[in-house]
């Protein structure tokens, strides 16, 4: 099983909402608001440093996961690269 996280500028956040809706995903979580700086800079949602990013995330079989990071991809070329859009894969077990 592999974790992916994928982070994206808020205003993009329902592209990557409608993504995992089609893709088929069977289920995954949003944090809106998440809060930082990265390599667009800072979000820090004040006048100084505006926007947020939302994260999403979902616990995958690894094809799926494969599938899935190829789909966020194809996102992120039709958006363009200045949206911040990340996808992070970590091995995970589920425990319970």
């Amino acid at each position: 099983m592999k974790m992916l996280l994928i982070f994206v500028d808020a205003d993009h956040a329902p592209d990557v909402a409608a993504l995992l809706e089609t893709s088929g995903v069977m289920g995954w979580s949003e944090i809106p608001q998440v809060l930082g700086k990265g390599s667009t800079g800072r979000k820090m949602g004040t006048r100084a440093f505006p926007g947020s990013s939302t994260l999403f995330f979902a616990a995958v079989p690894v094809e799926e996961a494969v599938r899935l990071t190829a789909e966020v991809r194809r996102l992120m070329e039709q958006r363009g690269p200045e949206e911040g859009i990340r996808v992070y894969a970590l091995d995970t077990v589920e425990v319970l």
